[in-house]
């Protein structure tokens, strides 16, 4: 086998080093989120888990998980980062299988209305401002939640 000059690997090397360096300058960073939290109540009192999504007329989704009190945290690219400005739709989701960690693989029976499960359908919004924005209460209302959740 035939060695390669000391220039050509050198060449070789810059190549490497160019192609590089052009996807990492190519890359683009995050749109900029602003944290966002808020308390999900269903028939006035705290809904005990679940996830909250909330979809922006542009850009990425943000969701949060709900946790016993209710309140949640949102996420877009980061853990509790927050949400893109603008307008959002919310739906929310609330499982039986979601109140415990194994869930079974299974999502279980669904425990607040459908409607909320869906962006076009919950009537739930929110207007995410640069800044800081103050909590979003989230207000369902059903039928009464199974006894012992």
């Amino acid at each position: 086998m035939r060695r390669l000059g000391l220039s050509v690997r050198y060449a070789v090397v810059a190549c490497c080093l160019l192609a590089a360096a052009t996807t990492t300058l190519g890359c683009k960073k995050n749109p900029e989120v602003v944290p966002v939290s808020g308390k999900v109540l269903y028939n006035g009192k705290p809904l005990p888990f679940g996830i909250v999504m909330f979809q922006p007329e542009v850009g990425q989704a943000a969701q949060g998980e709900v946790q016993p009190d209710g309140s949640f945290q949102l996420s877009s690219y980061l853990p509790n980062d927050g949400a893109v400005p603008g307008r959002h739709k919310i739906s929310i989701r609330c499982f039986s299988g979601q109140k415990t960690a194994d869930g079974g693989g299974s999502p279980g029976r669904l425990l607040i209305p459908q409607k909320y499960t869906r962006f076009g359908t919950s009537g739930l919004t929110a207007e995410i401002a640069n800044g800081q924005n103050e909590p979003i209460l989230l207000e369902l209302k059903g039928p009464p939640l199974p006894k012992g959740l």
